[in-house]
């Protein structure tokens, strides 16, 4: 929910890991919380179906040879104690092929489920299992800092600081709302995230000025990395137009471009798109090709009247891209961790309940969660200053106040000090 101002890996033997990825109303449009509209960075599937996004690999972008996980290539069909992690292995869907990559993760959409194998650091490929995603959306900014150039420099210089929160938040997946920059240092962070477990939905194209060469650079850079769970395209596009196209029928036309570019320039990982609220029957249905819907969600605490409406209409998976409460009150016009907390138990325990991991049916079509946001970003209120902390904001259906204070989202503060929905999501997340 961002009120913008600016928008801008190998080894001999294949070893069966058998992981499962632990992890994991209002109706008015919600300006969407972060990403903005910045410089860039420098540098179909069968319904109900497996869906391993197909074409052929791009050649153009370096590779991500240049982290831990780089270099010479896995037997990714390889076998050993009792099962094959190649095509067709063991328990698997039919058609679950998998990766082309010698060194990314095995990832691949199967009804409501994704499946993901791991790639472990000698090269040895997982056996697909569901997986849950249990997240944060990561927009990191410190004091006097914005988004006005992208996120893209600024996840390499908070990165020391936020994966260890990532960590020991125990999440399992990050969404950013930029791509990395493409340089040995958004390599390292990558390598740095998947060693703490996390994998990384990446935003590569947010903006209607977007360049197909520019994100399709950034795919062809990271798609060989082991932490990448998938692509994501746009924020909230319904609701900003990709940040300045004509109209929505332009922004749906670019998306649906992006979406085949990305599936051409990476056969191996789904690409999500971002909507606000849920989808109209006519919107979804022209957007055929998207994996995955990313959907922002801020209904006060009903969230599971979203997935009814969901398995409906679709047979694809749903995130809750964005979820939850600020930690400002309104109201008293004072801090109230309290609350937030509250937000993010009730919140967090309704998508967990209806994990598809627990069950590929249109009662569990929800892959999981990436609560809004890691830590407060102070450069939002347009009133305001980035040094300082400000209360501005909108009315919105956000509890418990119905008021969405813009600066104030973070489960832990612009110092990197964890709020109590810190350690609510952190239990919630830690649990079996």
């Amino acid at each position: 929910m961002t009120g913008f101002v600016n928008r801008s890996h190998s080894g001999a033997l294949a070893v069966l890991l058998a992981v499962t990825a632990c992890s994991g109303a209002s109706n008015q449009p919600a300006a969407d919380h972060s990403g903005g509209s910045g410089g860039s960075p420098a540098g179909g599937a069968s319904a109900g179906g497996d869906r391993q996004t197909g074409g052929a690999s791009s050649s153009g972008g370096a590779s991500a040879t240049g982290g831990a996980f780089g270099a010479a290539g896995a037997n990714a069909g390889g076998s050993s104690g009792g099962g094959s992690a190649g095509a067709g292995g063991a328990g698997l869907p039919p058609g679950v092929a998998p990766p082309k990559s010698p060194t990314a993760s095995w990832v691949s959409v199967n009804g409501f489920r994704v499946l993901v194998g791991k790639r472990a650091s000698d090269g040895s490929l997982a056996m697909p299992t569901p997986y849950e995603v249990r997240g944060v959306s990561w927009s990191p900014t410190g004091i006097g800092e914005s988004n006005t150039g992208g996120y893209a420099k600024l996840y390499i210089a908070h990165g020391a600081t936020d994966v260890p929160l990532i960590r020991d938040l125990h999440a399992n997946t990050v969404k950013t709302y930029d791509p990395f920059e493409r340089s040995a240092a958004g390599l390292m962070l990558l390598d740095q995230l998947y060693a703490a477990g996390v994998m990384v939905i990446m935003t590569v194209m947010a903006t209607h000025n977007s360049s197909q060469a520019d994100y399709t650079s950034s795919v062809a850079y990271f798609k060989d990395h082991p932490a990448i769970l998938g692509w994501m395209v746009g924020n909230e596009f319904n609701y900003n137009k990709l940040y300045g196209a004509a109209d929505l029928d332009t922004a749906i036309g670019l998306v649906n471009t992006a979406v085949a570019a990305i599936h051409v320039a990476d056969p191996d990982h789904p690409v999500f798109v971002s909507h606000g609220e849920m989808p109209s029957a006519d919107t979804y249905a022209r957007l055929p090709d998207v994996d995955i819907w990313s959907i922002n969600l801020y209904p006060n605490l009903d969230l599971t009247s979203r997935f009814t409406t969901w398995g409906k209409l679709s047979d694809k998976p749903m995130l809750v891209g964005e979820y939850g409460a600020d930690a400002f009150d309104n109201r008293q016009m004072a801090e109230d961790q309290e609350m937030q907390a509250s937000a993010t138990q009730t919140l967090t325990t309704e998508i967990m309940q209806h994990y598809s991991a627990i069950a590929n049916d249109a009662a569990h079509p929800v892959l999981g969660g990436t609560i809004y946001e890691l830590t407060d970003e102070w450069w939002k209120d347009s009133s305001g200053s980035a040094s300082t902390h400000d209360n501005g904001g909108f009315s919105n259906a956000i509890y418990s106040d119905g008021f969405a204070n813009e600066e104030w989202w973070g489960i832990a503060t612009i110092e990197r000090v964890p709020r109590k929905a810190y350690a609510t999501l952190a239990a919630l997340y830690g649990a079996p």
